[in-house]
Order: structure tokens, then sequence, then C-alpha cells
């Protein structure tokens, strides 16, 4: 009778276990986890919009679709995720304007120096038809575009000198990312460009690799560059959007009301993270300056002078968009 006793006390346990791991098992495919990289920490705005894309994403999907973000390059270089992206390993990556044009050859024109009269007209042709033709360019390629990410305006840090006019950097071995346009402003600069990984650039700058590099206050300050950069000159030569892309594959595996959740989520997220851009930049420059110093350029005209032949130049590449870029009021 005992054993009669624990032999049914038994199949209950077990099935039990059972139940319970076939419930978990079927919990779980409910859930589509989902891969975001990006080569920033977690405290900048573009990772802070991303945090707030994610959480969006869960809640309007009713906890359907859970986005794992990866900061500091740890799944790679931006470069070597979009390739990823574009085989559908990982799911979304933030990407600049700077690589992206390796696999979209329109997007550098984003990156033609003083393009851009103001932030507002900035943002005015991302989101106009002109920046609608480059997401159908950009969806064309294997990606979707889900949203612009600010990234505000490029300057010079180096360890040698202060830039205040063109002609200081003759010579200098400057950081820039891979695009065809930065490579040609650099040298019209005068300076010699070089391609490093933006994860390496504070070694490259503490050991004297390279001469200096060009980014955000906010870049600077979250990289720690300005411990490794004597000068920091605002000659604010680009105003190059990030995005964050989604691999065509993943997105085309969402059902139609996933696909509008993204889209609203990235509606908030793209709102969201221009007032954080806002917020931090007051903050990243007073860092900056603790260790850093800071040169005001209030007279940019002779850096505008210095890479206008090369709009000239740049028309074969891209037809009359410079021109109509410069014309959106």
């Amino acid at each position: 009778m005992r054993k009669a006793v624990i032999f049914l006390l038994s199949l209950l346990v077990l099935g039990s276990s059972l139940a319970f791991s076939s419930g978990k098992s079927e919990s779980a495919t409910q859930v589509k986890k989902m891969r975001l990289s990006t080569n920033h920490p977690d405290s900048t705005p573009a990772s802070k919009g991303y945090q707030l894309f994610a959480k969006r994403v869960q809640e309007l999907t009713n906890g359907a679709i859970q986005i794992d973000i990866f900061y500091s390059s740890v799944l790679g270089s931006e470069r070597e995720v979009m390739e990823q992206v574009k085989a559908g390993a990982i799911e979304m990556t933030h990407i600049s304007a700077g690589f992206l044009a390796a696999f979209v050859p329109v997007v550098d024109v984003f990156n033609v120096p003083y393009i851009f009269r103001s932030h507002d007209h900035y943002w005015k042709v991302l989101t106009g038809p002109i920046g609608k033709e480059i997401i159908d360019q950009i969806d064309k390629s294997g990606v979707k575009h889900l949203y612009w990410v600010e990234a505000g305006s490029r300057s010079f840090y180096n360890n040698i000198k202060p830039i205040t006019k063109p002609e200081d950097l003759q010579g200098m071995k400057i950081r820039v990312m891979g695009s065809e346009v930065m490579l040609k402003t650099m040298r019209a600069f005068g300076a010699n460009p070089t391609t490093t990984a933006f994860a390496e650039v504070y070694n490259a700058l503490q050991t004297k690799v390279i001469d200096g590099a060009e980014n955000s206050a906010i870049s600077v300050a979250s990289m720690k560059h300005n411990e490794v950069a004597k000068y920091f000159s605002l000659n604010e030569h680009m105003k190059i959007p990030d995005m964050l892309l989604m691999g065509m594959a993943a997105y085309n595996k969402l059902s139609d009301k996933e696909k509008g959740a993204f889209a609203q989520a990235a509606k908030e997220a793209q709102d969201f993270t221009k007032a954080e851009w806002n917020r931090q930049e007051s903050q990243a420059m007073e860092i900056v300056k603790k260790t850093t110093q800071v040169n005001e350029i209030p007279d940019k005209t002779p850096f505008i002078n210095a890479v206008m032949p090369l709009h000239k130049e740049l028309s074969a590449k891209f037809g009359d968009l410079i021109d109509r870029i410069k014309a959106v009021q």
C-alpha cells in the first residue's frame, strides 16, 4: 500500500513538473528577443533614446517583444555590426551616416562640411522630402530605417595646438570615419585623415598614434577623450545624423500591429533624443572644460571657404542634391 502511494505521488510530482516545464516553454516562445547594438555608453542621449524605444516597444506589444541593448561596441564596430544586421545575425544597430555611406552611397551627402546652415535647417532636411528620399534608398539596401538620432555638431580636438583657422590643421593626423566625403574634407583642411574605430580613439590619442579627432562635446565627454586631448576648437564643420536601423529580414517578420508599435516607439524616441541632447550638451561642455582648453570660433568663414571647392567637386557624385539641401528653408 505504501509503495502504491509513493508511486502515485511520484506520478503527480512528475506530471506537475512536466506541466510547469511545458508552460514555461510555451510562455518563452511568446516573447521575441531582439538585440540592439550601439557604440555609445549607456548614458548618452542616443542610448537613453534606445532605452525608451525598447521600453515602449515592449509596452506597445504587451510584452511580446523584448529588446536587449548592447553598449560600447561590445558586439563589434558600427561597420562590423551593420554587416551582421544585413545578414540577419543581429536585429538592430545604431550607425552614423559617416559609416552608412559605405553601404548606401547617397547618405554620404550628409557628411558634406557646412552643408547645414543651422540646427533647424538640419532637422527640416532630415524630416522633409529629401530625408524621405534618402530613407527610401536606405530601405532598399537590406535594412529598415527606424528613426534619426540627434548627434550634434562635430568640431576638432587634438594634442598639438588650438585650431583657430584651417592652416592650423596642416599635416595633423586626424581620426575620421571611413566616409569618402569625410576623408576629402580633412584633406581640404590640410589635415592627414586616418580611420580608427571609435572605441579605440582614447588609446590612439593617449599613445599619439593620432594627433586628434573630431566629434561633439557629448561624445568627447562620454568617451573621456577630454582626458587625453589638450585642445577642443568649436569650428562645427559637420552635423552628421546618426540613426537606428533594423535588418529587413527581422522587420519583415513583424506583424502589421508590431510594425505599428515600432513606428510609434521610434517617433517617441526620436523626439526624446533631441530633447535629451539639448539637456546634456551644456553639461558635457562643462566636463570638457575642466581638463581641456576650449576655443570658441565666432567667425567660421575661413573654414567654410576652405571646403567650398569640395561642394562643387561633389556635385558630380550627388547631382543637384547638395544645392537642394542648401535651398531648404
